[in-house]
């Protein structure tokens, strides 16, 4: 936050233009005050009336007082006049009323009195003897009282206009511009990302640069985020909108500081752009999951053209070939944060989650798919899959989800399946519907297939080996078994397989047909997760 503080002046930002002035105070006929000195200071807001005999009541005054006095302590010197008005005009009061009389300290107001205070430009009353301090209190409280009553129907008025606003023609640009006419602010309405929704005034740019100064500090406090950006002449106030969940922000500028009037406005309608976009959120949510239902269906099983175009059809989408995206986001991550971000990113795609996993299922082509992905994702490791008919997103999904799988084991952040030289060999075949890859794979593991759980067990602790480069540590820690026990399993994968774990080509053949199986059972893979990747001890 920039700035100066300074102290309240009369022109207090708590005064309404309707509170009692410093001429509509000596104006009342039943008080008999009368106006020795004036000019423009009779125009000053009146906020209180004190009464107060010491020489320096400048410690206990605020600003805006009308301050009265019988002089009873006074130094009639004209120097110690002269620096006691001063004193006064510095701690910023509305006017100084002297009471005189023939039973008071002064039967009149001293000439230096006066002098000093045409000198300070301080407007200066006199209070006739038959007139109580009391009395003048009461009736500048009254005012007060009088004209806080207004301000408050006033502002009552100005909710409802607010109100019907937001009602007709509703949403978030008729309450900013309904919020500008009503007070003069300027007035930014944004989502949680800084994109703008909604704006009125002439500073929309000026607001939009203060929230992107403030936005990343502002988005790590959620709904509890404020922000002041003050500098000369402006004024600029940053809110959050939101209930249990930051959704947006509204920031408020104008030339000064707001008055209360202001700040009941902008208050009322941080509450209706709060639940305008509580409510566009619950309409987004409920076209999210009908679209994540028709990306869980895509993704149970290949299926037939016609029924695929149905099923996008039904969410608005088409498309002669679909591919998939897998991220895979580090523990902790926020991850519907993540997936607002991805459909805002790529409005045409369909996302849903599956145990550890995001799916993004995306129209192709899709220009800078990867860029785009990648910078809305930061540190999630992903994966694509190649460009399939719609019919047979599943397969698109698995290689993707081989992709991820490789991005989290190289820390590279993206892989293509297509960059993958194996993968391509494998997809090749697949693409032929020959068979030849359901057969390969059922060569080499086939007979550890035929074990069951226990064949599942050998499975994992061969794989572990073999993408721990053979590590006989690493491959067991992950496992959490001994290695003794870890090199007992091995021992039966070579007795079963034929195949040899010290032999370069016998690895390459096992780790292939581990790759092709991948491809080929997503559903093992996200169901029961085909035993290929977990934590195992059983012997």
């Amino acid at each position: 936050m920039s700035g100066v503080e300074t102290r309240p002046s009369a022109a207090h930002p708590g005064a309404g233009p309707d509170g009692p002035t410093v001429a509509s105070v000596a104006a009342d006929a039943s008080l008999g005050l009368r106006i020795l000195v004036g000019g423009d200071g009779l125009s000053r807001q009146v906020l209180a009336a004190h009464t107060s005999e010491l020489t320096d009541p400048a410690p206990w005054l605020h600003g805006g007082e009308l301050l009265m006095t019988t002089g009873l302590a006074l130094d009639t010197a004209p120097e110690a006049l002269s620096a006691y008005v001063q004193r006064l005009a510095t701690a910023g009061i509305a006017c100084l009323a002297v009471g005189t009389g023939n039973t008071l300290s002064h039967i009149e107001v001293p000439p230096p009195l006066l002098r000093a205070a045409e000198a300070c430009g301080l407007p200066l009353l006199e209070v006739p003897e038959r007139t109580p301090f009391l009395a003048v209190t009461e009736a500048v409280f009254a005012r007060l009282a009088a004209a806080r009553y207004a301000e408050q129907l006033r502002a009552l008025d100005a909710q409802r206009a607010l109100t019907a606003a937001a009602v007709h023609p509703g949403g978030v640009q008729a309450v900013s511009v309904a919020l500008t006419e009503l007070t003069g602010l300027s007035v930014l309405v944004t989502d949680a990302r800084g994109t703008a929704i909604g704006s009125a005034g002439g500073d929309a740019d000026g607001l939009a640069a203060d929230l992107a100064a403030e936005l990343d500090r502002l988005s790590a406090h959620g709904v509890q985020a404020t922000a002041s950006v003050l500098s000369p002449g402006r004024d600029v106030r940053i809110l959050p909108l939101g209930s249990q969940r930051l959704r947006g922000f509204v920031a408020c500028g104008a030339a000064g500081p707001p008055g209360v009037f202001d700040r009941q406005l902008v208050a009322a309608a941080v509450v209706l752009l709060t639940l305008e976009l509580e409510r566009l959120r619950g309409e987004g949510d409920a076209e999210q999951r009908r679209r994540s239902d028709v990306a869980t269906a895509l993704l149970a099983a290949e299926l037939p053209d016609s029924a695929a175009a149905n099923l996008l059809a039904a969410v608005g989408l088409r498309a002669s070939s679909i591919r998939a995206v897998v991220l895979r986001p580090p523990a902790g991550a926020d991850r519907e944060h993540l997936v607002d971000a991805l459909v805002t990113a790529l409005p045409g795609s369909l996302v849903c989650e599956r145990a550890d996993d995001v799916v993004l299922l995306v129209v192709d082509p899709a220009p800078a798919l990867r860029t785009v992905v990648r910078a809305t994702a930061d540190g999630t490791s992903l994966g694509l899959g190649a460009p399939v008919r719609p019919g047979a997103a599943a397969r698109s999904a698995r290689q993707a989800t081989r992709a991820s799988q490789a991005a989290a084991d190289s820390g590279s952040g993206v892989v293509d399946v297509l960059e993958l030289a194996s993968l391509q060999l494998l997809l090749g075949l697949d693409a032929g519907a020959s068979g030849a890859v359901a057969a390969y794979v059922t060569a080499v593991l086939g007979p550890l297939d035929d074990e069951g759980a226990r064949g599942k067990a050998l499975a994992a602790s061969t794989r572990a080996f073999l993408e721990r480069n053979g590590s006989w540590e690493e491959a067991s820690a992950q496992l959490g078994v001994h290695r003794h026990t870890l090199r007992q399993r091995l021992r039966r994968v070579e007795e079963l397989t034929g195949r040899r774990l010290d032999s370069g080509r016998d690895r390459m053949e096992l780790l292939l047909a581990f790759e092709a199986r991948d491809l080929e059972l997503w559903t093992d893979r996200h169901g029961g997760r085909g035993g290929t990747d977990q934590r195992d001890t059983a012997e």
